[in-house]
C-alpha cells in the first residue's frame, strides 16, 4: 500500500501567508489552478497568474483569492503589466510557467485536420490557438524570468505539430535560453493516472551551468499509486450517485460487457479503470456523457471527488459550476503533483545555483 498524500489548500495557504517560500512564480494559461498548485506544493510562491476562461477564473479566485488575476486574452497583456504589478524588473522573476491550449494536437482528436480553425475552447472562443504558444513567447522575452516551464499535449510531437514543435524550440533558443523538452508521464510522478504531457524546461543562458545538462526533469520514482490507494476514505454521497450515475444510458450495457481494467471491444475509447491500476487520462470531457472515455469499475461515472484524487488536486479544493464544468476544470487542469515534481527538480538543480 502507498501513502498518498496530498498538501490541502489550507496548509498551502498558511505556507504563503508565514512567507516560507524559496521561488516565486507568475503563471500563464493558469486554469482553474493545477499547475499553480503544484508549485506551491513544491515550495513556490505564486505572484500572478493570467486565465482568460470566465469559469476558470472563479475556480481560481474561490481558492487563492489573494493572488492577481489577469483577466484578459493574452495577446492583450504585456510583460510590462506583469512586471509593474509583482513588483519586479526584468531578469528577476524566478519563474515563468504556461500551458498554451494547442487543442488541435491532441491526441484524443482529429489532429492534422484541427490546424488553423476558430474553435470553442472550454466556455469561450479563440481563432487559431495554436498560435497561442508564440504569444507566451513574446511574454518570455518581455520578462526573461531565470527558468521558463510549459506544458502542452504530447500530441505537440506527433505527426504535423512536429514541425509546429521544432519552431517552437527555435524560438525559444532564440529567446536566450538553454531548451530541454521531454514527454513526462503523471503516473511515473506519484499521480494515479496515465497522462503523458510535453514539459520544455528553459534555463536562460547567463545562469546555465553544463552541470546542468540532464538534470532539467524529473526522475520517474520508483512506485506507482493505485486507485484502490489514492481512494482511500472517500465517501459516495446520494449527489455522487445522482451525478454519476448511468443505467439509462447505453453506454452502461457496454460498460457491463467489459471486463475491469479493460477497455469495450468495439468501443476503444470506453476505458473501465481497475482498482489495482492508475486511472486512463482524465480529459476536458470526461463530464460528458458520449464523450467520456474513463469509468469507474462500478460501471458509473466517476465523481468529482475521486477525479480530484486522480488529478492529485487537495480535498478541500473548491470547484465551481456544474458537475460537467467542474470535471472540464479539473481535465485541464496540470496535476499538482506532476508539477510538484518538475518543479522542486528545478529549485534543486538550477535555481539554488542561480539564486546565490
Amino acid at each position: 500500500m502507498t501513502n498518498y498524500k496530498i498538501p490541502s489548500v489550507a496548509e498551502l495557504k498558511l505556507q504563503t501567508e508565514n512567507n516560507n517560500h524559496k521561488f516565486e512564480v507568475v503563471s500563464l494559461f493558469a486554469g482553474g489552478g493545477g499547475s499553480s498548485t503544484g508549485y506551491r506544493m513544491a515550495g513556490g510562491k505564486v505572484l500572478a497568474v493570467n486565465e482568460f476562461i470566465p469559469e476558470a477564473q472563479n475556480t481560481y479566485a474561490s481558492n487563492w483569492p489573494t493572488t492577481h488575476i489577469f483577466k484578459c486574452d493574452i495577446r492583450d497583456l504585456t510583460g510590462s503589466d506583469i512586471l509593474n504589478k509583482i513588483g519586479k524588473k526584468k531578469f528577476e522573476l524566478d519563474v515563468l510557467d504556461g500551458s498554451p491550449p494547442c487543442s488541435a494536437f491532441s491526441t484524443a482528436g482529429s489532429r492534422d485536420k484541427g490546424w488553423g480553425k476558430v474553435k470553442k475552447y472550454s466556455d469561450s472562443t479563440q481563432a487559431n490557438v495554436e498560435d497561442l504558444f508564440f504569444e507566451y513567447i513574446r511574454i518570455l522575452r518581455d520578462v526573461m524570468p531565470k527558468v521558463f516551464v510549459a506544458e502542452n499535449v504530447s500530441g505537440l510531437a506527433k505527426g504535423v505539430a512536429k514541425g509546429y514543435l521544432n519552431e517552437i524550440l527555435r524560438e525559444l533558443k532564440l529567446s536566450g535560453y538553454q531548451v530541454s523538452c521531454k514527454i513526462l508521464n503523471a503516473k511515473f510522478l506519484g499521480v494515479p493516472q496515465s497522462r503523458n504531457r510535453v514539459i520544455f524546461v528553459g534555463v536562460r543562458n547567463d545562469i546555465w551551468r553544463e552541470s546542468m545538462k540532464n538534470k532539467t526533469h524529473p526522475t520517474p520514482f520508483n512506485y506507482i499509486v493505485n486507485l484502490k490507494d489514492a481512494f482511500e476514505g472517500l465517501i459516495f454521497t446520494n449527489k455522487d450517485r445522482l451525478e454519476t450515475d448511468l443505467t439509462r444510458y447505453k453506454v452502461y450495457e457496454l460498460l457491463k460487457a467489459t471486463p475491469i481494467g479493460k477497455s469495450h471491444h468495439k468501443a476503444f475509447t470506453l476505458a473501465k479503470a481497475s482498482p489495482d491500476d492508475v486511472s486512463p487520462c482524465i480529459k476536458a470531457t470526461t463530464g460528458k456523457i458520449g464523450a467520456r472515455e474513463s469509468y469507474h469499475w462500478d460501471n458509473r461515472a466517476f465523481t468529482v471527488s475521486e477525479i480530484k484524487r486522480i488529478m492529485s488536486v487537495p480535498d478541500d479544493y473548491i470547484l465551481t459550476g456544474s458537475y460537467q464544468q467542474q470535471v472540464e476544470r479539473l481535465g485541464r487542469m496540470v496535476p499538482p503533483l506532476m508539477m510538484k515534481a518538475v518543479a522542486e527538480n528545478i529549485y534543486r538543480e538550477i535555481l539554488k545555483y542561480g539564486n546565490t
